[in-house]
């Protein structure tokens, strides 16, 4: 026959209250505390961090796409400004006394 708890002596009680059963109760609400913990509040603080980082990296690829076309004109301009400098040294024959750049 089953003891009836109310019936049962304090001495008859405490193996279990202070036993591997209570430890493994103990163990199961720490757990499930923890799991709770995690679902509510660090899961989408997680999310939310991740979320931000990536957009700031989008933003940051985006700028980069500005700067490399910025990058890409100026090159391009240069490159023209160049030619037109060899157009006119390589047609003329190079003079450097006559060169603006030279300081006399």
């Amino acid at each position: 026959m089953i003891p009836i708890l109310a019936q049962s002596l304090p001495t008859d009680i405490t193996p279990y209250v202070a036993g591997p059963g209570s430890a493994v109760v103990v163990l199961m609400t720490v757990l499930g505390g923890l799991y709770k913990l995690t679902t509510l509040y660090l899961m989408p603080l997680a999310n939310r961090a991740l979320d931000s980082h990536l957009s700031r990296i989008d933003a940051l690829i985006s700028v980069q796409r500005e700067e490399s076309k910025q990058v890409t004109k100026t090159l391009s301009s240069i490159d023209r400004r160049l030619a037109r400098l060899e157009g006119f040294t390589d047609g003329q024959g190079f003079n450097p006394t006559q060169s603006p750049d030279r300081l006399t």
